[in-house]
């Protein structure tokens, strides 16, 4: 896992939001909308396309995400 000095700016090429199961009346989890995000940093998935996955925070909640779901803004120094 990598950790970035500096967080990252990318941007969110679609919506996602994950639910609890039935049982739990489906309470939202979290919920990402299509936009800007900061990125912390990635690491290598077998779970992720691409096999790398980037840890990314909206501001309320962090998740790991494909590293293709993403656009990145700033450029990695």
């Amino acid at each position: 896992m990598q950790l970035y000095d500096k967080p990252m700016r990318a941007y969110l090429h679609n919506d996602l939001a994950a639910f609890e199961s039935e049982e739990n009346d489906k309470h939202l989890i979290y919920f990402f909308e299509k936009g800007y995000v900061t990125v912390l940093g990635e690491f290598d998935s077998d779970k992720h396309a691409g096999g790398k996955a980037c840890i990314i925070f909206n501001q309320d909640d962090v998740i790991s995400v494909g590293k293709g779901m993403l656009r990145f803004i700033d450029v990695k120094s």
